[in-house]
């Protein structure tokens, strides 16, 4: 199979040579895959560059195997005009995250175009120099990314009905995430209960507008929930995406 120029991004690579490169991409229409990259670790390779996380790529490879092979790479110069900066601090440790899910939630080759288009517009947002200094939209654009990742790998979580499918989540009531329901009322003291404020504030494509404590707890609530629904652990490393030995 000969696939030309696929929208693509790199989720991280591995050495798997003194030359060339394991590398996991996100394309749009293939999925998540591994490639192999020969030549890519030489100091004058013309992909070396281009074969990084958070730009946007046009990628080529042939091969019906496991591992196909990288025939072309170029940044996807269109896209890459909207961003004129690297990411850090904050921002960068997000983008990680967004690449773990990828890697540890999806299946190699199961197309995902609606999940491939918003992890685009999520690094996107992750450049604005606006979600640097406001922590809600930060927290607004994982959220958003959590909860389709959830339901493009089989899953959906009503934030907006208890578990009965019927009953309006209320503002002042507290409740517990119930693997396999959805939200069941419960009481204050309940340990880990949530309040319905938090829960309202995570409907898809509402802005969570609460104070700093409301975004931390929905931050959890959504970290339970992947790990409930869908058995991710948190392991992020900086080392799993560059490591030292280049």
């Amino acid at each position: 199979m000969r696939v030309h120029q696929q929208p693509a991004y790199v989720l991280l690579n591995r050495p798997y040579s003194e030359t060339s490169w394991i590398v996991e991409i996100f394309s749009r229409n293939h999925g998540r895959l591994a490639l192999m990259a020969k030549g890519a670790r030489r100091i004058k390779s013309r992909v070396r560059g281009v074969l990084l996380p958070f730009q946007p790529v046009l990628l080529s490879w042939t091969g019906k195997g496991e591992i196909p092979t990288l025939t072309a790479a170029e940044i996807e110069v269109a896209e890459l005009n909207m961003i004129d900066h690297e990411l850090s601090g904050d921002q960068l440790v997000c983008g990680f995250y967004c690449n773990e899910l990828l890697i540890y939630l999806l299946h190699r080759h199961d197309p995902h175009p609606a999940l491939f288009d918003r992890y685009h517009e999520t690094i996107l947002g992750l450049y604005d120099p606006a979600s640097v200094a406001n922590e809600a939209s930060l927290a607004n654009t994982l959220r958003g990314f959590e909860q389709i990742i959830i339901k493009e790998t089989g899953y959906e979580v009503s934030f907006s009905v208890e578990a009965d499918g019927k009953t309006p989540i209320e503002a002042q009531a507290w409740y517990l995430f119930q693997q396999g329901q959805g939200f069941v009322r419960t009481s204050a003291e309940q340990i880990d209960a949530i309040a319905g404020r938090v829960i309202l504030g995570l409907q898809p494509g509402q802005k969570f507008n609460g104070n700093g404590e409301d975004v931390s707890r929905g931050k959890y609530l959504m970290r339970d929930i992947l790990s409930k629904t869908l058995g991710y652990k948190k392991i992020t490393s900086r080392e799993l995406f560059f490591p030292k030995s280049r």
